[in-house]
């Protein structure tokens, strides 16, 4: 190393990542770095070297500091814990995905290793499940799909009473895989926008005005946005829009998407991108961070996009439309097309809707037919 280069890395200084979890896993153990998603193997001394480094360290001051004492590896080992993301440089900007994850302050380490560790993982196709079949994964007892209390007394229920109209859109509601070259129209997709996650009062408190939706949020903090992706909606042109719950109103912030690309949106799923839309829900978290400053709160927005979700299809299917609901997506595909983070703002579900083939009411199957047959004790009465 020459000279001029050892005089620069003396006054560099190195500290630690703000965002480091380690954890055991087949016998080593590992570090990563949540915001980043790099992760590596770690020894003592690696251990030994990023606590030295809590404060911002010169390389020297580490080679001083630690048990070791002075090692011509030392440089080497340091330089690649950079690379990993385990160490950062004075002398480097600080990367966007640290920066973001520090927004969510109060609730890290849980929410942030959580969040980013359960993102873009690697959905089985087809083939390979079948493969799984008899293997030790699927030779294992299947699980009951209720659970029963064999020996606890029983009460009959009456059979369920509810109003004609609504029993039959929720008897109705299923998830359909084929869709007619017919558009929904624009009025209907507005439709299933405004009563699934427009705002439909403001109610005065303390802190301001709060929005009231359809469905119910923590706190009303409502983190829930939802971003339409049209393929072919009458009246509307191709393109991601942004839905503004308070003024009812799409707003155009990229333009049409190829059926590739909507395609990849639902790696094994493909066949949803057929559908007229598809609409995606993402949580702005700092909504809730503002008042719920603990980790559990990160829950509320998970079961709110499923209250939405649900919401979207049961209106969908009131219209005699075809709806879908996924949750198996390429998280940084669809944010870096949404325009967002996705760690301040993430992509967490996704429904769309599309119109039936002609001539069926619901077709669950790429194709073909499903076998069903009703459950009488929680049919309602005639």
């Amino acid at each position: 190393m020459s000279r001029v280069r050892r005089r620069r890395r003396a006054t560099v200084r190195y500290r630690r990542s703000p965002h480091l979890v380690a954890y055991w896993h087949q016998g080593s153990l590992r570090i990563v770095n949540y915001a980043t998603r790099d992760r590596s193997e770690a020894d003592p001394l690696v251990c030994e070297l990023l606590n030295f480094c809590g404060e911002w360290r010169t390389l020297p001051e580490v080679e001083n500091g630690l048990s070791v004492g002075p090692s011509s590896l030392l440089p080497t080992l340091v330089d690649r814990l950079v690379r990993f993301s385990l160490l950062v440089r004075s002398d480097r900007p600080v990367d966007s995905r640290v920066s973001s994850m520090a927004s969510l302050g109060p609730w890290n380490p849980e929410v942030g290793f959580f969040h980013s560790a359960t993102k873009d993982v690697q959905f089985w196709s087809r083939a390979r499940a079948r493969r799984s079949r008899g293997t030790g994964m699927d030779s294992a007892r299947r699980p009951r799909m209720v659970k029963r209390y064999p020996h606890a007394r029983t009460v009959t229920l009456p059979r369920p009473e509810m109003d004609a109209s609504f029993a039959d859109v929720l008897l109705a509601r299923r998830t359909s895989r084929r869709y007619s070259t017919d558009p929904v129209t624009l009025a209907e997709l507005a439709s299933i926008l405004a009563f699934s996650a427009g705002v439909q009062q403001w109610a005065s408190t303390a802190d301001g005005e709060a929005p009231l939706k359809t469905s119910p949020s923590g706190g009303a903090r409502h983190p829930i946005e939802c971003y339409v992706v049209v393929r072919d909606v009458g009246g509307l042109r191709p393109g991601i829009y942004h839905y503004a719950a308070d003024r009812h109103l799409l707003e155009r912030t990229n333009g049409s998407v190829t059926p590739a690309r909507m395609r990849a949106y639902v790696p094994e799923s493909g066949y949803f991108a057929k559908a007229s839309a598809m609409v995606f829900f993402t949580a702005v978290f700092e909504r809730q961070l503002w008042r719920y400053p603990y980790a559990r709160a990160y829950r509320a927005a998970l079961i709110e996009a499923g209250h939405i979700c649900q919401t979207f299809l049961l209106v969908a299917t009131s219209l005699g439309l075809a709806p879908y609901c996924v949750m198996g997506l390429a998280d940084t595909l669809v944010e870096q097309d949404l325009g967002i983070d996705g760690i301040r703002e993430s992509v967490l579900y996704c429904a769309g809707v599309g119109r039936p083939p002609r001539g069926k009411e619901w077709a669950p199957l790429t194709r073909g037919t499903l076998q069903t047959r009703p459950n009488r004790a929680v049919q309602p009465q005639s």
